[in-house]
C-alpha cells in the first residue's frame, strides 16, 4: 500500500498567527515557497525523507548541520 503525505505547513502556520509573508521572511524563503509547502507542491518530499534520515539517526534536523562564520574579504 502506497502512503500519501499530506503538508501541514499551512494548519500549523496558522497556530501560530503568521501570514504566509510573515512565515516566508522568518524562513529566509519567497512567499510563493510557503504557497507551495501549503499546496503540496514542493518540498513535502524533502521533508518527509528528512523525517526518515533524523528517525534513523536518531537526530534532530538542527544535529544534521553546523552553522558557521565566514570571513568576509575587506
Amino acid at each position: 500500500m502506497q502512503k500519501i503525505y499530506i503538508s501541514k505547513v499551512a494548519q500549523l502556520r496558522k497556530q501560530k498567527n503568521l501570514t504566509q509573508r510573515q512565515l516566508a521572511d522568518l524562513v529566509g524563503v519567497d512567499p510563493s515557497t510557503v504557497r507551495n509547502w501549503e499546496r503540496d507542491r514542493g518540498g513535502i518530499e524533502t521533508f518527509v525523507k528528512l523525517a526518515k534520515l533524523c528517525k534513523t539517526l536518531d537526530c534532530t534536523i538542527e544535529d544534521l548541520f553546523e552553522a558557521q562564520r565566514v570571513k568576509e574579504d575587506d
